[in-house]
């Protein structure tokens, strides 16, 4: 019997039904604890997933704005906001797009008035407003140089060993194709995310979340939007590789040309062959 069919938990509309479903709110929660260490008590989901608003977004816009807004997963809880990011290919400014939803976040937080407290002469501290933001951004592409799997930023003091005081902000970054690994249920996100074999003793949140991604567990909508996005990857995946060879070529042949010219203006100003040899690092055997 064929296995079935199987949309990558990395295809942007798949993350999006995964993380921002609310009856799936167990698969999130599970990843906050298990990744970021953090229990999300009360959780609610920010604009949760709909098909509806997807289909409408295919209509309107084109399919790159559409994987964009789903890559988005925002939530909060009792303790704290959550956002979540799923990165498949290096980008621009990185670590610029790394810290500014998670600020941005925090920031919009202030004078929230259903998180102050009015005092009984009136006075509210604005302030007050403000909770801890946790960042997670799901990595397919490695850009750290190491072998580490997860690291988690926070506001921190290198020289004198000391923390903010309170927690303000935390950025965690999981790359996926990373060997070192901290625990067995990251490992078990790992391999699920990369489309390998769910363990038997993987939790039943990310065994759930299999099931999920389960071709005939979609509805008709939801696989004609995912299997569009799956091409629009592809598409744009054949670009960048043509664009990167062609680059490199292009690079070559400017490489020759220079290094041509910078050969006959060394011989035009009277070094001989050994001296050019030295001057351009070539070996004259």
């Amino acid at each position: 019997m064929a296995e079935p069919k199987r949309i990558s938990p990395i295809n942007d509309l798949m993350f999006k039904k995964l993380m921002a479903s609310v009856e799936h709110k167990d698969i999130l929660s599970g990843i906050i604890v298990d990744v970021l260490g953090i229990v999300p008590e009360d959780l609610k989901i920010v604009s949760p997933y709909s098909i509806e608003l997807c289909k409408a977004l295919v209509g309107e816009t084109d399919i790159n704005k559409l994987r964009h807004t789903l890559r988005d997963i925002a939530a909060t809880f009792k303790s704290g906001d959550y956002v979540s990011e799923l990165q498949i290919r290096k980008t621009r400014h990185f670590h610029e797009r790394l810290a500014y939803y998670p600020m941005k976040r925090y920031c919009e937080n202030y004078g929230d008035e259903s998180r102050i407290t009015i005092k009984h002469d009136g006075e509210r501290n604005l302030y007050e407003s403000l909770r801890p933001v946790y960042a997670l951004n799901i990595l397919e592409q490695s850009h750290y140089d190491d072998d580490d799997a997860l690291r988690v930023f926070e506001l921190y003091d290198p020289v004198r060993n000391k923390g903010f005081g309170k927690d303000i902000l935390k950025i965690g970054c999981f790359e996926l194709k990373k060997v070192n690994i901290e625990t067995e249920n990251q490992k078990h996100w790992c391999d699920f995310f990369m489309g390998r074999e769910i363990s038997a003793n993987a939790p039943d949140y990310i065994k759930k979340a299999s099931e999920v991604v389960n071709f005939a567990n979609l509805g008709e909508e939801e696989r004609q939007v995912a299997e569009a996005i799956e091409k629009a990857s592809a598409t744009l995946q054949d670009e960048l590789d043509y664009s990167y060879y062609a680059g490199m070529e292009k690079g070559e042949e400017k490489g020759i040309l220079k290094g041509a010219s910078d050969v006959l203006n060394l011989l035009k100003s009277g070094k001989s062959l050994e001296e050019i040899a030295k001057n351009m690092g070539i070996a004259i055997p």
